[in-house]
């Protein structure tokens, strides 16, 4: 989950049916409707695209027309289980923004056609009247990664092999192997053969989060972040976790882009728990490696303590009950 915000998106339903209700009273009575003044202020929002894919970052603009003197305050984000909003970053160089204007970034994890909610905007009119506005909600179509053409889709034929010439020196290096072969067979066996029978003692694999806290606290004290080296204290960080998540979940994660993660995580029994831990780590890392962002000593601290809450916490609820003892079955 990206910083910022949660938008309270109302819920317009019941005031909806309280006045139809109150228009089909008027109309029975046989007295005239009062017609409800407009609202003072109206925002409009416009979204980049109507048709993204999953996990595609897009931009939804809003702007707000009210009387002249009137400020508006817009919310920095949001996060629902399947969409998210957040306000980027200011450019160092960029002209400032036209206050009745705001720029949110946004990402869909849902396929089909996908509904974001009203956004709601708080304005101050120049009488200083506070009122509160919402947009119309916006409707996307969501697609998958994959090509939209069913040719695109299949593997490419690969060319045959091309006929290689074998000649006298080919044929010499192979013996030459075999008889190398041969040789470290026989001495092989020889060696067994001297060498007593006693089996070697198996050593433990270390276990998922004994490797992964041990991991965490070696990286705690490299140094990176007091060197504000904050690309590799993320890769490093997010490829610990990835490494625990796929050794104790039995999935390759590591494989896993970051839409999959978020996607595998959300099927599994526990994955809600992990869910907002990798979706923050990921964004925060890819924020540091891609746009080349200044991250913060305090925020990799944070997300540290995040990754590291989590290996116990996944341990303990994925640890099997204790059995029972007989005086609890007794007090039972």
């Amino acid at each position: 989950m990206r910083s910022g915000s949660r938008i309270v998106l109302p819920v317009l339903l019941a005031s909806t049916l309280a006045g139809a209700a109150f228009a089909q009273e008027t109309a029975a009575s046989g007295e005239p409707a009062v017609e409800t003044p407009p609202a003072p202020v109206t925002v409009t929002a416009a979204p980049s695209k109507d048709e993204v894919t999953v996990g595609e970052t897009f931009s939804i603009d809003l702007k707000a027309d009210g009387p002249p003197g009137t400020t508006y305050r817009f919310a920095a984000g949001a996060s629902e289980d399947d969409i998210e909003l957040r306000t980027p970053e200011p450019e160092a160089d960029a002209p400032a923004p036209d206050p009745a204007t705001h720029r949110y970034e946004a990402e869909v994890y849902a396929l089909g056609e996908v509904e974001i909610p009203p956004i709601p905007v708080r304005y101050r009119l120049p009488d200083g009247a506070d009122g509160e506005v919402d947009t119309e909600p916006i409707v996307l179509k969501v697609g998958t990664l994959l090509p939209r053409d069913a040719e695109e889709q299949k593997l490419a034929d690969i060319r045959g092999p091309e006929p290689v010439g074998i000649g006298r020196a080919f044929w010499l290096a192979t013996i030459a192997g075999l008889l190398l072969v041969a040789g470290l067979v026989t001495w092989l066996m020889r060696r067994r053969r001297k060498e007593s029978a006693a089996q070697a003692i198996p050593v433990p694999e270390t276990p998922p989060d004994v490797e992964a806290l041990a991991a965490l606290t070696a990286l705690a004290a490299s140094g990176l972040v007091e060197a504000r080296a904050f690309r590799e204290f993320y890769i490093r960080l997010t490829a610990i976790a990835k490494r625990y998540l796929e050794r104790r979940l039995d999935a390759p994660v590591l494989e896993m882009t970051t839409t999959e993660t978020v996607a595998f995580l959300r099927d599994r029994a526990h994955g809600s728990d992990l869910l907002r831990v990798m979706r923050d780590l990921a964004q925060a890392a890819d924020h540091i490696k891609f746009a080349r962002g200044q991250g913060l000593a305090e925020a990799a601290e944070a997300h540290l303590a995040a990754v590291r809450a989590l290996v116990p916490a996944l341990e303990a609820r994925l640890r099997p009950p204790a059995p029972e003892t007989p005086e609890e079955g007794k007090a039972a």
